[in-house]
């Protein structure tokens, strides 16, 4: 059986678990250990199942809460070397990093798991493919300001794929409270993808995935309802039937990978 548990993800706090046979990963984690476990607690995880810890990247809301947990589960922490490098200097905890070599398949104990490149202000950020049992695979593409060839290679290959979603084009050019230059950021070619950019994503794969989970949502700049509004739209007018699922900040939940 195949899961996907969305601990948190938005613009404060990013964590992820896959699980596969009973066994489990972790994909980043921003929020501190103790938030992390009463999260785990309520979608009913066995923690104590993680096998390692990847990174995509080294902004505090990926990272806040690795190094902890780390050391409280007894983990390795996966990392292309400028990623470790960027990171390993904050752990107080004497973890063990290995490094990764991005588009170089390696194993985590029952898990396959690929790196590769995406393209957003941090010195080497990556997403993930990650082979779970029955050979379905699950992409991890967020934290990115576009989706290049490359990354829609290792997304058209995927069954699941955890995709951003952060910002709506007119919300964002409304927000009075983000000065011109996070604006510029956010909308930049090293920022985060919009929802358009999202579904354009989509409709380049050529075939209809089996799961899209809408991630990364920024709260000032976007709306669950827009997401579930623009995908309907989308599905009906594609002809396409893959479920999904919008991730938000505060509300953990499990999704079965059918």
């Amino acid at each position: 059986m195949n899961k996907l548990h969305i601990i948190s993800s938005g613009s404060k706090a990013n964590a992820y678990i896959a699980e596969s046979n009973g066994e489990l990963i972790l994909i980043d984690q921003g929020l501190s250990f103790k938030q992390f476990c009463c999260r785990c607690d309520e979608l009913g995880i066995d923690y104590g199942k993680i096998k390692g810890i990847l990174l995509t990247h080294e902004h505090s809301d990926h990272i806040k809460g690795v190094f902890l947990t780390a050391k409280k589960l007894g983990v390795p922490v996966y990392g292309t070397e400028k990623t470790v490098e960027a990171v390993t200097f904050k752990d107080r905890y004497c973890n063990e990093f290995r490094v990764i070599e991005k588009d170089k398949t390696f194993k985590i104990s029952n898990f396959s798991c690929t790196s590769f490149s995406t393209v957003h202000d941090a010195v080497d950020p990556v997403g993930y493919n990650i082979s779970l049992s029955e050979k379905e695979i699950i992409c991890f593409a967020t934290d990115t300001g576009k989706v290049t060839t490359r990354m829609m290679s290792y997304i058209a290959m995927s069954d699941h794929i955890i995709l951003e979603a952060n910002h709506d084009h007119a919300m964002l050019y409304r927000n009075t409270r983000y000065p011109a230059d996070l604006k510029a950021r956010i909308r930049g070619g090293k920022g985060h993808l919009s929802n358009e950019q999202c579904f354009e994503a989509i409709e380049r794969i050529g075939k209809c995935p089996k799961t899209v989970i809408f991630s990364h949502l920024s709260e000032e700049n976007n709306s669950p309802d827009i997401i579930h509004t623009m995908a309907t739209d989308f599905k009906n007018k594609n002809r396409l039937l893959f479920n999904c699922f919008v991730a938000r900040q505060n509300e953990p939940f499990s999704v079965l990978l059918l």
